[in-house]
């Protein structure tokens, strides 16, 4: 006689799956020989701008953001100036400091990130993985910045704990002088 338990361990297996799935990191933009190459310093050095939303995966909900970035690249290390106004009035400034550890790859910090966040690049992407302090808990992000021509940039990023997914940032960018 089967227990009628039975189910239950496939149906964990396939909930597991769907949430595993649900984690992936966002696909970039493929790279072809006519795409150009994302070089973070060269694209990020001096105004960038955009436009952006968090979006809750649990709730549907979101929350949209602008954002002035001011960067500067010393020949070693990448410093962006994060300066971020949501919707609801808040405010909030962030400083990265991205440095290269050689062609194409990158280590970097800033305040709310535990650790090192690393970075490279593929193609006419950089790919960004990094923990953050978040109202009291350590979330994963994973960003994919793709470069649409010399002066745009769209920046899917995940968010997830323990492998899954809370949630999606979505972010437009366009350098100030047009590049």
């Amino acid at each position: 006689m089967s227990s009628p338990t039975a189910p239950w361990p496939a149906l964990a297996l396939s909930i597991v799956s769907a949430m595993l799935g649900a984690c992936a990191v966002p696909p970039a933009s493929p790279a072809n020989e006519n795409s150009p190459r994302l070089v973070l310093e060269s694209f990020f050095d001096g105004t960038t701008s955009g436009h952006g939303v968090f979006i809750n995966s649990w709730t549907g909900s979101r929350r949209s953001f602008t954002v002035a970035i001011h960067g500067s690249w010393d020949g070693r290390v990448l410093t962006l100036v994060e300066d971020f106004a949501f919707a609801d009035g808040q405010r909030d400034r962030k400083t990265w400091r991205l440095e290269a550890t050689e062609p194409g790859r990158y280590t970097g910090t800033r305040e709310d990130v535990v650790g090192l966040a690393r970075a490279w690049t593929e193609g006419n992407a950089v790919r960004l993985e990094y923990a953050v302090r978040l109202g009291g808990w350590t979330v994963d992000f994973s960003d994919v910045l793709a470069l649409q021509d010399s002066a745009h940039l769209v920046n899917r990023a995940t968010i997830g704990k323990w492998g899954v997914r809370i949630g999606r940032v979505e972010l437009w960018l366009r350098r100030s002088d047009g590049a």
